[in-house]
This record gives C-alpha cells, sequence and structure tokens, in this order.
C-alpha cells in the first residue's frame, strides 16, 4: 500500500512540475510576442532582430479589398520601412498560446493605429521556434479588415 500511496505522489509531482513548465514557457512566447508590438511601437530595429529572425516570412491578407490581396515580404524587409515619421500602434486584444516540442502558435486579434487614428483590425498568427533556449518568431501571418472589429474584441 506504501509503495502505491509514493507512486501516486510521484505522479502527481512530475504533473505538477510539467504544468509549471509549461506555464513558463507560454509566459515566454507571450513576451516575445509583446517585445514584437514593442518594437513596432517604437520603431525599434534592434528590438526587432531580437524577437524575430531576419529570415522569417510576413504574409499579408487584405481584406479590405475584393478580391482578397494577398502580399509576402520578409522580416528583413521590414527593417528598411520600419523607421518613418508614422507613429504605429498595434494593440493585442487577446492572445492564445499553443506550444509543441520546440514550436509554438500565437493566435492574437489586435487593432492598429497609424498617428493615432484607428486604422484596422484584423488577427496575427505568429510561429515560433525555439534556439539556443530563446523562442524567435519565424513567420508572421495577418488579416487586414475594416469591419468586424468587435467581434474580435469578444473572441
Amino acid at each position: 500500500m506504501k509503495k502505491l500511496v509514493l507512486i501516486l505522489a510521484l505522479t502527481l509531482c512530475f504533473d505538477c512540475f510539467s504544468q509549471e513548465i509549461e506555464k513558463t514557457e507560454v509566459a515566454a512566447v507571450t513576451a516575445v510576442v509583446n517585445q514584437f508590438f514593442e518594437a513596432l511601437e517604437k520603431q525599434d530595429t534592434v528590438l526587432l532582430k531580437q524577437v524575430a529572425s531576419m529570415e522569417g516570412q510576413i504574409w499579408t491578407v487584405n481584406n479590405t479589398v475584393s478580391p482578397a490581396r494577398q502580399r509576402m515580404r520578409s522580416f528583413s524587409d521590414d527593417l528598411k520601412t520600419l523607421i518613418s515619421q508614422n507613429s504605429y500602434l498595434e494593440t493585442p486584444l487577446s492572445m492564445d498560446v499553443k506550444i509543441h516540442k520546440g514550436m509554438a502558435m500565437a493566435w492574437v486579434p489586435y487593432e492598429f493605429r497609424l498617428n493615432g487614428e484607428f486604422s484596422h483590425c484584423g488577427v496575427d498568427v505568429f510561429t515560433l521556434i525555439k534556439k539556443e533556449e530563446a523562442w524567435k518568431i519565424i513567420f508572421l501571418s495577418y488579416t487586414i479588415e475594416k469591419e468586424s472589429c468587435e467581434q474580435l474584441k469578444t473572441k
């Protein structure tokens, strides 16, 4: 009986430890995504290089035109255009993070303001990988929408 109690207690401890590791990893991914938003707002190319792989891709699905238009660029392309006279503020409305064995995905509905004025809303989907014990964004796809923004706040 004592062995059974010991095995049960050890199993519960391992499960609790596993959940703590997962919470720590979710927090780390969330921090990287939030740093991406900070880099955009501050037009900070050094911070962008820290959180995103410059070889990574960015895909846009622009739903404000018909038919919707898709465009692809790299993070290194964004470095060339990030610093401008405009001010950018992308506000995440929520974040859902999924992690599996060194790979993570963050689903982030957002609102975007250009020079303080509402521009559009949409959903960002970040793909990250863990390299040398640090999470790095390797892929970003996002939608651009003008309608149904209130629905994104409730999801």
